[in-house]
């Protein structure tokens, strides 16, 4: 992906925003053509970029604009450790052919369906999380780990209150101006 501070335009070129990242989507999207996603925290938004295989996309969610983020649990790292795990179990049947090129042959399909279980056992819990705006409710794939989503929690929810806050210590009460 591209750095957004510099792929926004002219007025970067200048001045570029200073991006931190903060999520990142997990090592297959990154091998494999297809979806990548990263969550950047900026001075006052959260920029999603959004990559699909030659196209970018980037939404930005300001911290006064954000209602609300949710999470919920998910079951699919229960069923994508299903699927390794049978395949693990698949692999074994190389055994029973006897030769030398079937033992090596179910040796590497055990060592990368066992590996992948593994990888998927420590990684832990998925979660599906959505942030809302006003306008858009948008689902951020790469805190959808367990460790991940912790991470962002402790990260952006306390820009998020300090920021609302302030915008609303920074509103006229309007209930004072109607009297």
């Amino acid at each position: 992906m591209s750095d957004p501070a510099i792929s926004r335009g002219r007025e970067t070129a200048t001045r570029p925003i200073p991006y931190k990242k903060i999520a990142t989507t997990g090592w297959i999207s990154r091998l494999l053509p297809g979806s990548r996603s990263e969550i950047y925290l900026g001075g006052d938004h959260l920029l999603h970029a959004k990559q699909i295989i030659l196209f970018e996309k980037y939404r930005r969610f300001y911290f006064s604009d954000i209602e609300a983020i949710s999470f919920s649990k998910s079951n699919r790292w229960i069923w994508l450790s299903v699927v390794w795990g049978f395949l693990l179990f698949c692999s074994l049947f190389w055994y029973l052919g006897h030769q030398t090129w079937c033992y090596i042959v179910g040796a590497l399909f055990c060592l990368v369906f066992g590996g992948l279980l593994l990888l998927n056992l420590i990684a832990g819990r998925t979660y599906v999380v959505n942030i809302q705006t006003a306008a858009q409710i948008r689902r951020l794939r790469p805190v959808e780990r367990e460790n991940q989503l912790i991470k962002f929690q402790q990260t952006v929810v306390p820009i998020i209150v300090q920021a609302q806050q302030t915008q609303q210590a920074q509103q006229p009460n309007t209930n004072e101006a109607a009297v």
